[in-house]
């Protein structure tokens, strides 16, 4: 009999699970719990049938009706844990967080000898949404729970900095693979940012970079700008010259990231802070060499001036400098700059590698 692990996911964090689980599902009898908020309005049950359809997952949707901060959902949590602790289970594994209610309402209930917590965000990022709420609950998680899941070594040096006797799993995210595309990039050099906006992502950084490389260059390129944006109107009062962008402010489907990003040379992060970047693994999947600031989570992926260019952190000056480097240097370091990236993917972050991590981990909870 395989092991049974019932595995709870919330919607934002499937694209981060669904080749975890489906690889794992050759080893264990997984139940998958989707948590679906009530803001979500992606449709991903067509997306995980597409690639567990012939796998023996048992998959079932949850729907929150209420917003996170909503006393009201914590009667809608009660009714999730009650479904969670009815599984009969060897070990749960939790990619879902239930700010600011769930684990404070039930983490005495848990058997947390046998449940794995992940934790995308051991620093909470300076400017993010909720961020003194963020802060104290995941210092509040990971002070009763032992078992932690980090993906980035630079939040591992975080938690083992603040906390003792944990045991942790360290594994990367999964290559973010949303498909085929046959399109290649024009002519003209194009520089890609992509992904919900927010302010410490300083999205306003690469506008300012790109305009005063314009100016001091008059050289033709390309930022395209894609994501979804609550407050787009301070960052569209910036733009001087409409002609450098490409922008689509709006949630990008599935479908269309393929093209998006073969379309495209390079990708752009110039975050003020980041524990780990979803974004930064479709770009290493699409082998598009990557300009980012040197935080530490981006250390670990990538090598200035070899698979892509370290900026400093949130700086027009420093991104503008590069932007022009590449756009007077492009023919002759394009090529390589790929080359070098696609090693460094094969070697350090295949899926087989990443899933061999997760098992040896659950292996030992499972026989403890």
């Amino acid at each position: 009999m395989k092991p049974k692990i019932t595995w709870i996911t919330a919607d934002y964090f499937i694209d981060v699970d669904l080749p975890i689980v489906a690889s794992l599902s050759d080893f264990y009898e997984i139940n998958w719990l989707i948590v679906e908020s009530c803001s979500n309005t992606i449709d991903y049950h067509e997306i995980i049938e597409n690639k567990t359809g012939k796998l023996p997952i048992d998959i079932e949707y949850v729907k929150i009706k209420n917003r996170t901060r909503n006393i009201r959902i914590i009667f809608e949590y009660i009714s999730l844990f009650r479904k969670i602790m009815n599984k009969n289970t060897d070990l749960f594994y939790f990619d879902f967080y239930g700010l600011p209610y769930f684990f404070v309402l039930f983490y005495k209930f848990l058997p947390r000898k046998k449940t794995i917590v992940a934790v995308h965000n051991v620093s909470t990022p300076k400017g993010a949404v909720n961020y003194s709420i963020a802060k104290q609950y995941t210092n509040f998680v990971l002070s009763k729970f032992t078992n932690i899941q980090v993906f980035s070594l630079s939040q591992l040096s975080v938690l083992n900095g603040k906390y003792k006797n944990k045991n942790v799993l360290y594994a990367p995210l999964a290559l973010k693979d949303f498909g085929e595309s046959s399109l290649k990039p024009e002519d003209i050099i194009t520089f890609l940012s992509f992904g919900i906006i927010k302010d410490y992502k300083r999205i306003d950084v690469l506008i300012n970079a790109a305009q005063k490389a314009y100016e001091e260059t008059r050289k033709t390129f390309l930022v395209k700008i894609y994501g979804n944006c609550t407050d787009w109107e301070k960052y569209q009062k910036i733009i001087k010259y409409d002609f450098l962008f490409n922008l689509k402010i709006e949630s990008i489907p599935n479908e269309n990231i393929p093209d998006l990003f073969m379309s495209s040379h390079y990708f752009v992060l110039p975050y003020q802070d980041i524990a780990q970047s979803g974004a930064l693994t479709v770009a290493l999947n699409y082998n598009l060499p990557v300009i980012v600031s040197e935080l530490p989570a981006f250390k670990e992926f990538v090598a200035d001036k070899e698979t892509g260019f370290f900026m400093k952190t949130a700086d027009a000056e420093s991104l503008k400098e590069i932007i022009i480097h590449i756009l007077e240097n492009h023919a002759t370091i394009y090529s390589s700059l790929k080359k070098n990236q696609q090693k460094f993917v094969e070697e350090n972050l295949s899926l087989e590698s990443i899933v061999e991590k997760y098992k040896k981990y659950i292996n030992q909870l499972i026989d403890e």
